[in-house]
């Protein structure tokens, strides 16, 4: 958070001595700007892929260590078991690489591993289904925030077209605006249905 504060002075500073310079100066000030935030941008986005390859490597290595556990117990059978359910998981996740554009690629990553770092199980289901679109990926990363905060162990995440519903099973009963209590959990869905309705009315 601290280095988020610097940035931000860096570029008040910067804003600053462009508005007092002259015309040409101003132009150089500018492309010191532009080339400046491009940069925290590009550091931002190493910093999260770096913190996804550790997120990654950590749950790789414990249940690689499960299996070694059961093994040197002479409990084959359980190691099959735990090495079965590793592969179907990475069977699973190989889904977010296929026919899907890349940002929304990195979104499963991201969140997977800040799911990792919370103890909390993300299941992403309905793959086959999605419609992806930058407005839908901008509104699931915004209601994920909020879901994280609430789940304890697991949640859900439903696609279906265009479309999404998170559940979260453990939510405690005080809710975000938008969020209904229902008998699986805390749910919301987007588009909601008001949304649904007027944009079939807006066809009609």
């Amino acid at each position: 958070m601290r280095g988020f504060w610097i940035r931000i002075g860096v570029l008040l500073a910067l804003g600053v001595v462009d508005y007092t310079l002259h015309r040409p100066w101003r132009l150089f000030v500018l492309l010191i700007i532009v080339l400046y935030v491009a940069e925290w941008a590009a550091f931002r986005h190493r910093r999260e892929a770096i913190f996804i390859i550790r997120q990654r490597r950590h749950r790789l290595a414990n249940q690689l260590q499960l299996v070694t556990g059961w093994l040197q117990l002479g409990a084959v059978q359980k190691a099959e078991e735990a090495m079965e359910r590793l592969m179907i998981q990475e069977a699973s996740q190989s889904r977010w690489f296929r026919h899907l554009p890349s940002h929304w690629s990195y979104l499963f990553l991201r969140w997977d591993a800040r799911g990792e770092e919370r103890g909390v199980v993300i299941r992403w289901s309905g793959l086959d289904t999605l419609a992806p679109s930058y407005r839908m990926a901008w509104i699931l990363e915004r209601r994920l925030r909020e879901a994280i905060r609430m789940a304890q162990s697991t949640m859900t995440v439903d696609f279906a077209g265009e479309g999404f519903r998170i559940v979260v099973a453990d939510a405690p009963r005080s809710v975000p605006r938008g969020w209904t209590l229902g008998p699986d959990g805390v749910a919301i869905s987007w588009p909601s249905r008001r949304n649904a309705v007027q944009s079939t009315s807006e066809q009609l």
